[in-house]
This record gives C-alpha cells, sequence and structure tokens, in this order.
C-alpha cells in the first residue's frame, strides 16, 4: 500500500447546497509495527478524510460489504439468495429519516462524515489509477467493483449495526407463540407461571453490576401487569422467526483501591463474535482539540473502546427493553389503513427498488404507522405488526453522543453526552485520577399501566407510551461504587430493573457475571499484570459449575451410591476450567465431559415434557461444541437458569414432576454417566470431550461474505472472551493501554493474492493471550513509526 508517499488529492467540500473549493490541507498517516493508523490534521474534515483514506486501504471489501448489509443492496451484488435479507434490512429503517438528519446537522457534525467519505474515495481514485496492484481481490473473486462512498452511507454504518441490530432486539411475537403453545398443554394459569420461569418478568435475586447500596429502584412489576395485554387470539399470526443470540460482552473496572499503583484500570471484551477480517479496527486521532486511540467497530466514526489523555471508556450490550411490538388493527374495507385513536388512518407507504444481479429489480412495498416500521403483515387476519423503538428518528443523536462522550474531558461531560444516546448500551469510564463510573445507556419509554412489555401492545392508542423515564429512574449509574470496582457481563444493571423482552435472555441468580465479580473480590488489590490475567481465567472457567456442582455434592451424598459418587469425586476435585494444554484436541479432564454432559441431560431430562413443541427454543445449554462453535461466546441459557431456579425452590410450576430436587439431580448424572460409558466405552477417569475450535467467520455478523471462502481462519480452541480485548492503565503520570483485535488491522489481500503483513499478525498473540501497545503520545507515535503517508486535500 503507500509507504513513505505524498498523494495530492483536490477535494470538493459539499456544504448544504452550494460547493466551494477548500484551501490545500494537509493529513499526515503514521502507521506503527501492526499497522495502525495515527491521524494527524488540524481540522476535523482532515481528521476523518485521513481515517477514511486509511480503512479503505485496510478493510474496503468488508466496509463495501457492511454498507450493503446495512442498506439492503446485497442482492445487487451477489444475486437472487440474498433477495430476502435485502427485503428484511430496508423494512428497518426509513432513508429520508437519516437523510433529514444529515441535512440538520451543524458544519462541525457533517465534517465527520463528509470528510470520511471523501478519504474513501480518495484511495478509490488511487485505486483506479493502479487496479492491478490496488484493487482487493476479493472484489475480483466475487466480480463487482466498489461504488463511491457518501456521508449517508458512513453513518448508515453505525445506525444499520448498532440501532438496527443492538438496539432492536425483540421477541414479543415469539413470546406469544411460547405462550400459547403452553396453554394448549397446560391451561392459562399454568401457562403463565410456566413462562414467567422460563421468562420472568422481573428479579430481585439476580446480580447487579451497580451495587444495591449505590443505586435502585422500587421494583416495577405487579402481579396485576403480568400477561394483561396477551391475546393469542389477536397474535395468531406470530411465529418464531428471531435468532437466538448468545455471548455480547464483558468489562471490569478496577478503582484506586483496588490497585496496586493505584490510578485506574478498564479492561473490556466486546464480544460481537470472530470474523476475518476483524469486527475492529484500530486507530488513533490526533488534532483540531482531538486526542483519542482505540479501537471500534466496523469503521464507525468514533472510537468505541479507548482513551483520550484524561479518560477511557468502553461498553457492553445493556439488554434491556427498547423496544415495544405494537399490533396495528387493518380496515376491513382497506388494508393499507388501520385504527388509531378513533379514525382509519393510512399507512406511510413507500416503494423500494431491489437490484438482483442475473434477474429483474424487484419492488418491495415498505409500510409504517405512526408506532414505526410495519415488520408484518397479515391482511386477511387484518392486523399488522409495528415495532416502536425509543431511538427512531434520532439516530444521529446516538452517533454523535458516542462520539462526543470520546472527547469528553471528565466524568460529568462523558455523562451527560452518554444521556442522550438512546440505544441500550452500557457505558463505562475511568480517569487518571483513580475515578471510575458506569452509566447504562438507553432511552425507556413509560408504558402506560398494563402492559406487559414481554408481549405485544394494542396499537390503537390506548397503550402509547407516556413519553421517556427520567434517567435517575430508568438509567442505573454510579461514580466510584463502594465496591471500588465495576464488573458486567451483560447481567442486570441495578436493583429494579425489568428483564428484557427476549425468551432466549433473562436475568436470574444464575449469571456468568459473578465469576468476575468473585475474582475481583478475591484479593484487596491487583497489579495490571493481574487484572489482565483474569482475562484468560474467564475464558476458560465453567460459568455453570459454582451454582450446580455444590447441589449434586448434596445429591450424590444423600444417595449413598458408590458409582455415582466416584464421578462426584472427580467432579468435585474438577478445577473447573475447559482448556487443552496438551494439544491434544480433547478437553484435558474428565470434569469438563461429565459436567457438560450433566448440564445438557438435565435441562432435557426437566423441560422437554412440560415445554413441548416450545422446548427447541430453550434446549441449548449454551456450550460450545466440536460440531457446533458458539455465535459470540458462552453464556448460560435461559433453559439452564429455568432449571436451576426450580431446583432451588423458586418456579412458580412443578417442572420436577413431583420429584425432589435430589432425585432430580441423581437420576440427570445417572442418565449423564451411562450415556457416556455407552458412547465412549471409556473408564470415568479417561473420559474426554473433543475441543470446540474457534472459527473466524468469512461471512460478517450478519451473515453476508466479507472475504472469500478460502480466507476462513481457525483457532484451535474457543475462548470465552472478546472480540478484541483491552486493558487500559490510566495514572497522572500517563497513560498505557494494550490491545489484541484478531486476526489483524490490515485485510488488504492483492489481485495476485499476496497479503498484506498485517493479516494475521495479532491472530495467535490473541490465542495465547498475549497483547500489543496501543500508542498515544506523540513521542511513542514517532518512535514506533514504520511508514508514513502525507495527504493533501
Amino acid at each position: 500500500m503507500t509507504i513513505n508517499n505524498k498523494v495530492v488529492l483536490l477535494a470538493t467540500i459539499m456544504l448544504g447546497a452550494c460547493a466551494t473549493i477548500s484551501e490545500q490541507a494537509q493529513v499526515r498517516i503514521v502507521r506503527d509495527d501492526y499497522g495502525t493508523p495515527h491521524i494527524y490534521a488540524d481540522s476535523v474534515y482532515g481528521l476523518y478524510y485521513g481515517y477514511g483514506y486509511s480503512i479503505a486501504q485496510d478493510r474496503l471489501f468488508q466496509m463495501e460489504m457492511a454498507r450493503r448489509s446495512t442498506q439492503g443492496t446485497v442482492a445487487e451484488v451477489l444475486g437472487a439468495d440474498f433477495l430476502e435479507y435485502d427485503k428484511n434490512a430496508r423494512t428497518l429503517f426509513d432513508p429520508a429519516s437519516i437523510q433529514r438528519q444529515l441535512v440538520a446537522l451543524e458544519d462541525k457534525d457533517r465534517d465527520v462524515f463528509a470528510g470520511y467519505a471523501a478519504g474513501l474515495n480518495a484511495w478509490l481514485a488511487e485505486i483506479d489509477k493502479s487496479p492491478g496492484r490496488l484493487t482487493p481481490r476479493q472484489f475480483i473473486d466475487f466480480n463487482f467493483s466498489p461504488q463511491e462512498w457518501s456521508d449517508y452511507d458512513v453513518a448508515m454504518i453505525f445506525i444499520g449495526t448498532m440501532n438496527n441490530r443492538y438496539g432492536d432486539f425483540n421477541t414479543e411475537l415469539e413470546n406469544v407463540a411460547i405462550m400459547t403453545a403452553l396453554i394448549d398443554q397446560h391451561g392459562e394459569t399454568g401457562a403463565r407461571h410456566l413462562f414467567d420461569l422460563l421468562n420472568p418478568r422481573f428479579t430481585d435475586n439476580a446480580p447487579t453490576t451497580i451495587p444495591r447500596e449505590d443505586w435502585s429502584r422500587p421494583a416495577h412489576d405487579t402481579l396485576a401487569s403480568r400477561f394483561s395485554n396477551f391475546s393469542p387470539a389477536l397474535f395468531a399470526h406470530s411465529e418464531f422467526n428471531t435468532p437466538v443470540t448468545t455471548g455480547f460482552s464483558n468489562c471490569y473496572i478496577l478503582g484506586k483501591e483496588k490497585l496496586v499503583e493505584g490510578g485506574s484500570i478498564l479492561i473490556n471484551g466486546p464480544q460481537f463474535g470472530w470474523f476475518n477480517p476483524s469486527y475492529v479496527n484500530s486507530v488513533g486521532m490526533h488534532g483540531a482539540g482531538i486526542d483519542v486511540v482505540g479501537n471500534t467497530p466496523f469503521g464507525y466514526p468514533m472510537v468505541m473502546f479507548g482513551h483520550n489523555s484524561t479518560i477511557s471508556w468502553g461498553s457492553t450490550w445493556g439488554a434491556s427493553d427498547i423496544v415495544d411490538i405494537f399490533a396495528e388493527q387493518l380496515n376491513p374495507q382497506d388494508p393499507n389503513q388501520y385504527r388509531y385513536k378513533g379514525k382509519n388512518i393510512e399507512l406511510a407507504h413507500r416503494v423500494e427498488t431491489i437490484k438482483v444481479r442475473g434477474s429483474d429489480d424487484v419492488q418491495l412495498d415498505v409500510y409504517r404507522s405512526v408506532h414505526g416500521p410495519i415488520i408484518s403483515m397479515d391482511k386477511d387476519a387484518g392486523v399488522a405488526y409495528a415495532k416502536h423503538r425509543t431511538w427512531d428518528g434520532g439516530e444521529l443523536d446516538t452517533l454523535l453522543a458516542w462520539l462526543y462522550a470520546t472527547w469528553a474531558p471528565d466524568f460529568d461531560a462523558w455523562k451527560a453526552e452518554a444521556e442522550k444516546s438512546a440505544i441500550n448500551v452500557n457505558m463505562y469510564f475511568a480517569d487518571v485520577d483513580g475515578n471510575i463510573g458506569y452509566f447504562h445507556g438507553g432511552q425507556f419509554p413509560e408504558r402506560v399501566a398494563g402492559h406487559d412489555n414481554r408481549f405485544p401492545a394494542i396499537g390503537d392508542g390506548s397503550m402509547d407510551w407516556n413519553g421517556r423515564q427520567s434517567v435517575e429512574l430508568a438509567n442505573p449509574h454510579v461514580l466510584n461504587p463502594v465496591s471500588h470496582f465495576l464488573a458486567n457481563w451483560n447481567n442486570k444493571p441495578g436493583h429494579g430493573v425489568l428483564n428484557p423482552d427476549f425468551f432466549f435472555y433473562n436475568w436470574t441468580a444464575a449469571d456468568r457475571v459473578e465469576y468476575l465479580q468473585q475474582e475481583l473480590l478475591s484479593q484487596d488489590q491487583f497489579t495490571d499484570e493481574e487484572a489482565w490475567a483474569i482475562i484468560e481465567k474467564s475464558s476458560y472457567a465453567d460459568i455453570y459449575a459454582r451454582y450446580f456442582l455444590p447441589l449434586i455434592d448434596v445429591a450424590v451424598s444423600e444417595s449413598g451410591n458408590a458409582h455415582l459418587q466416584n464421578a462426584n469425586d472427580l467432579l468435585q476435585s474438577w478445577n473447573r476450567f475447559s482448556r487443552d494444554d496438551d494439544a491434544d484436541g480433547y478437553y484435558d479432564e474428565a470434569g469438563t465431559a461429565i459436567f457438560r454432559t450433566f448440564i445438557t441431560t438435565l435441562v432435557e431430562r426437566v423441560l422437554r415434557d412440560d415445554l413441548g413443541e416450545a422446548y427447541a427454543y430453550f434446549a441449548d445449554a449454551g456450550y460450545p461444541t466440536a460440531d457446533k462453535p458458539t455465535g459470540a461466546g458462552t453464556n448460560i441459557g435461559p433453559g439452564v437458569k429455568a432449571v436451576f431456579e426450580a431446583l432451588e425452590g423458586r418456579a412458580g410450576f412443578d417442572v420436577l414432576n413431583g420429584e425432589s430436587a435430589n432425585e432430580v439431580i441423581v437420576a440427570a448424572l445417572r442418565e449423564t454417566l451411562a450415556d457416556l460409558v455407552e458412547r465412549k466405552g471409556q473408564p470415568l477417569t479417561e473420559l474426554r470431550l473433543p475441543v470446540a475450535q474457534r472459527p473466524f467467520s468469512t461471512s460478517n455478523f450478519l451473515g453476508i461474505p466479507q472475504a472469500t471462502e478460502g480466507e476462513l481462519m481457525s483457532a484451535p480452541l474457543e475462548q470465552n472472551r472478546g472480540t478484541e480485548n483491552n486493558m487500559i492503565v490510566m495514572q497522572r503520570d500517563g497513560i498505557v493501554a494494550w490491545e489484541v483485535a484478531p486476526p489483524g488491522q490490515n485485510a488488504f489481500v492483492a489481485p495476485d493474492g499476496s497479503r498484506s503483513r498485517h493479516y494475521a499478525d495479532q491472530f495467535d498473540l490473541y490465542h495465547q493471550f498475549g497483547r500489543k501497545r496501543v500508542w498515544f503520545y506523540a513521542t511513542d507515535v514517532e518512535s514506533n513509526k514504520q511508514s508514513e503517508t502525507i495527504l493533501t486535500y
């Protein structure tokens, strides 16, 4: 790519309706020994010009497919197999709304998007000059050419992957289908108790990120409000269609009282999944009053995981409920109308033209009610389902809030921006003075009395939201908690918060965050090396063991069975890690084989008969297997959580079928041992499970190709950790940061098939729990400079 060269480009900057030619200005891009670009410029436009130019050098095909994934234009280049994907993508956003938000931006904000797009296009111009050397090989293999970028394209990368993904989860229609199946089997009363076990609306025994002493709110749930808006007749059209998602992210922060050398440490592991190219890219931006470094997904306009000169930040998915489904009653005489506040209202309607490679264009009708986009319509049944999102129409406000938060000098300024973010993402803070903080992001609706958020609302206006809940009540937040640390693994943020509505994700007593919390409680103070070491421990730790091994011990001891006791001895002596230190392709200890098989057997034994048709959606215990790696990491499955609650005597429905907890555990362990011995034909002490490897997918997290199949990579063992991991040590006398973001920074593959030297130079580093420095100070960047590019625009 460009090394020690000077590219002179004339940029036409569009401001409003007028085009003006700017005076020439320079952008300097310095790359370090892992290929991370550090952008130096005197203006925001220049900084983002350099950012767009460098990301195009490193990730052009990934960015192209991300753009197409978020806007629903994949079929145009990959054909009819992606037509249904494009249709779904286009229903989730309103292009005109995004364009209006862009037009309304102030010049300084418009410069972010315009500069970024211009930088991307500048590199496209370089490719046009030398296509035989600079065209990414993937464009040749997929047989299409890269297209120019606009400010709209830049914004849509964030909007389509954050708002329309992590801020858009909802399973209310699936919940109706589950509830309906349970009613058919158990009647309405039994079904309610069983559904509450599987998908509880509120729990008070779940571990929280903020200690109760620092933040809590009154319970927001009453028995009277549960199931009040559930109507199987009205929602008969509902069906299972939401993908079950696991993993997500973890983060822990230590304040000055928990550190040997004072200051603060923030360690983040966002679990987006594992991909080639990496989900994240690294960058430093220096100038125009901005001084930030770190990494961020998909070339977002902000650094999502990083630091500036005084504060550091991170994030994890927050899970809380910011989306509702509204059932719109269609007019029988005109199904393009729906009933709202006593009147028949026309559905807003637009026609999208989807280009399909090798086929005719396809016309798509997209509808919208006052509540949001229509995601499903059954004209025969007279109902349409609208998705109501708190952030809809203010997508750029959230994007800019995240951007400005990275420029904040202190907690107050950072929190002020965090409050503006409408999506349900946890945000973390640490500074050079040893202060640590947390804000549970999202704008949460004030639902009407009697609205059970697990099920769709009636769209006639009677259940419309009453505005936004106050930050003090709805958004758990803290500065310097009494614990002197904060830990989150997508668990409940604070006491009193309602659970998510998802059938695949809930907050109960069994929660993997307790592993992190117990590690942080295990010693009074930590060095930075000790803090980093928790990543390796939690990557291999069995997050279920602390809950079920004590129950097994009691049950087997009571049984008096010698064979079961031998197995129990193995389990109780097991170190509760699942590793493959001898690299033979099998987990090292019998405990892994026995315990994982036991958990799967236990869930099936307890739930299959009671759940009937719905069992398949709660059957997965959450462990990776040799045949099926996890999508984004291991989490305790909702079925496992329900079983644990039942074994602890907290279930309102007898899923144990009249047996005691000990009897159920003994029976499941007997079945486990019989299955393993019969299948493996080995003594208990020699039982081993084949390891789950960790493939790095060549499709992005939306399932769209972002590399060729020949670029698939696989690590020998799945680790339950971040897509990237970073550690930022904040002290008054200097900031030191590390990160590892596999496979590598630069995914460029030349037309002849040769790969960038930074294509996979973090792959082994990651698997071995290594890390690389994140350079910040100008002297360090210069000392580690491997190349320099000067751009003139």
